[in-house]
């Protein structure tokens, strides 16, 4: 009988326990969701982070969060939640006012490595027109992708600009009749010919669609 009480107080306790948890954790995400997405992230919770960074744009309406959230999903090809997020971002008022105050930015591999550097808005767009690519489900989403890319690409054509973003994307996929349109696009839409990248981004789409 006393083991049994025993074992009875342990699981109840534990219960509680257990409870009190989940309820602080739930207040929490409720109430400081800019704190659970660091410790998600923290913790190797990378989508789940990015949802929190969400949650705390529709708290605070700062775009800064609303940002975070579209790099992240994007990352993860989290591809339609990606397009909700950026299409919220791009067309937000402060879209423009917040890629100035970040300025440019060092583009990494996944060892830490620096790739580029890169106006944040152009990386921004890069991850957007490689997210809207991969959704493309006709040929006129496909050429609408190069047009917003183009869009987005100085005619200095910098350094990790949108279309190079988009490039490594058909690339990787061996898309070589979106790789022709990209190649259009670059030997005539007016771009600084003599860019380095631009041209090795041309050798690039030469050799994949010989």
């Amino acid at each position: 009988m006393k083991k049994q009480l025993f074992w009875k107080t342990v699981f109840l306790t534990i219960g509680v326990t257990v409870i009190l948890a989940l309820s602080a954790f739930g207040i929490a995400s409720l109430l400081v969701p800019a704190a659970m997405m660091d410790f998600a992230a923290s913790i190797g919770l990378k989508g789940i982070s990015g949802d929190y960074a969400y949650q705390e744009y529709e708290r605070s309406g700062d775009i800064a969060y609303l940002a975070r959230s579209f790099i992240i999903s994007a990352d993860l090809k989290r591809d339609r939640t990606a397009e909700s997020r950026f299409n919220a971002l791009y067309e937000s008022e402060g879209f423009e006012a917040h890629c100035e105050k970040v300025g440019d930015i060092v583009v990494e591999d996944g060892e830490g490595n620096e790739l580029a550097r890169a106006s944040y808005r152009g990386y921004l767009c890069g991850l957007a027109a490689r997210m809207y690519y991969r959704l493309a489900a006709t040929e006129e989403d496909k050429i609408a992708v190069i047009a917003f890319a183009s869009l987005e690409t100085e005619a200095s054509f910098p350094q990790a600009n949108p279309l190079i973003a988009l490039t490594l994307e058909a690339t990787g996929a061996e898309d070589k009749a979106f790789c022709r349109l990209i190649l259009s696009e670059l030997q005539t839409g007016g771009y600084r010919t003599e860019a380095t990248d631009l041209q090795n981004i041309i050798n690039i789409l030469e050799g994949i669609i010989k």
